[in-house]
């Protein structure tokens, strides 16, 4: 216990001087904060800017229907068209030319870029305008024929209204990058760890005085505690962020191909997702870094360690990609049984914990599942760190290394 006590703040107080440490914990806040920001600037700047063109009740009655999608920051009576040179003076993305036909609105549409003005939206907002005059009905009456009521009967789902559906994965995808970077970088500075003191010939002095088994687990051990402080921080940062909403047009966001329901956001993270979030990262971690260590005390050059690791690496990156095909399809098969495979688990069935409803008996399953997995890969880590630190000189061959896996 004294020899794992020691190694453990050893290591912990190494890492915490790091720069490298220190950079990443900062990188990694600003890249959260630049996810979270950057929807929301997205959704401020591209607002298109029109000037409305046409009759004094047409524009007025045009300018409340198109608000929602629109900034009309003007209007001009009669039929004259503004050239590019007075757009630009207005800073304006085009003018909309709304005039009436017998069977109802004709729209003239002058755009700096064909791209900046969405002509089926423009359609969307005025068909009520449209029915109005073809119909010669009152406003109050087309709007209540258009307006066809809708009981929306949420079955087998934990989401009660689309908005709350579509910011869960706005949140999933957020986290689920957050869980991946998390494991993938601590399991890596593990790997990187140990491959320095295994070339630096400091492995000689520690395995001479400290059982292997007690430095692997302390390494691993530092290496939780610090992947927590990073956790916790870079949490800290996108709830503080993600409280921030902001109504994202609808035509902004068909132009950057999502939904128009909202900007992105975190105020509707939830006690058990974070639970999950925690739960999944401690279990996916122990997993990975137990293997990178493993693989780090088998190089005698730093340089072989892309090459190595990249198999070790493989399977945290396929579960990744199923995790996001899981935003869309969470009760396709192949995701179902993904998310009970260890080394995947952590990162599928987290995503659908987020984005469905999983009966909890599945995610006790995947659970105790991990746990085994980790269980058998720490033998199979602790046999090949140990084999693999006390042979200097040359990588221990394919042989030697089956040797040691079947050996008690």
């Amino acid at each position: 216990m004294n020899e794992f006590a020691t190694v453990f703040a050893a290591e912990l107080d190494r890492r915490i001087r790091s720069r490298f440490f220190v950079i990443g914990l900062i990188a990694g806040a600003l890249g959260i904060a630049f996810f979270i920001e950057f929807p929301n600037y997205l959704a401020k700047s591209s607002v298109t800017k029109i000037v409305l063109v046409g009759d004094a009740q047409l524009t007025s009655r045009a300018q409340t229907l198109l608000k929602s999608d629109f900034d009309v920051i003007g209007t001009e009576p009669g039929t004259h068209v503004l050239s590019a040179a007075e757009l630009r003076a207005r800073n304006a993305n085009g003018a909309v030319m709304i005039t009436r036909k017998d069977d109802g609105l004709h729209l003239a549409v002058y755009a700096k870029d064909p791209g900046d003005i969405l002509t089926v939206t423009l359609r969307r907002d005025l068909v009520e305008l449209n029915l109005e005059l073809a119909t010669n009905s009152s406003a109050n009456r087309v709007k209540s024929l258009i307006d066809i009521p809708v009981d929306l009967h949420v079955v087998g789902s934990k989401f009660g209204t689309a908005a709350q559906s579509e910011a869960a994965r706005g949140i999933a995808y957020i986290l689920l990058s957050l869980l991946y970077l998390l494991i993938v970088m601590n399991s890596q500075f593990v790997m990187t760890s140990v491959a320095e003191e295994k070339t630096s010939r400091i492995a000689e002095l520690l395995v001479a005085s400290v059982s292997s088994t007690a430095l692997l687990a302390a390494k691993v051990c530092a290496s939780i505690v610090l992947a927590i402080v990073q956790m916790l921080s870079w949490v800290a940062v996108a709830l503080a962020l993600g409280g921030q909403t902001g109504a994202m047009p609808a035509a902004s966001a068909a132009a950057l191909g999502g939904s128009g329901v909202s900007a992105f956001s975190l105020s509707g993270v939830t006690a058990s997702d974070l639970i999950g979030f925690g739960i999944f990262f401690l279990l996916g971690y122990l997993q990975m870094s137990m293997l990178f260590a493993a693989i780090g005390a088998l190089v005698n050059r730093t340089e072989d360690l892309g090459s190595l690791s990249f198999p070790v690496l493989l399977p945290a990156l396929v579960g990744f990609i199923i995790a996001m095909s899981a935003l869309a399809l969470p009760d396709a098969t192949y995701v179902h049984v993904t998310s009970f495979i260890p080394l995947l688990s952590p990162y599928v069935m987290f995503e659908r914990m987020v984005v469905s409803s999983v009966p909890l008996g599945e995610i006790i399953v995947a659970v105790a599942l991990n746990v085994l997995a980790i269980w058998g890969i720490a033998i199979l880590a602790g046999k090949l760190y140990r084999v693999g630190m006390l042979l200097y000189g040359r990588s221990p061959s394919y042989r030697q290394v089956l040797k040691v896996l079947r050996s008690g």
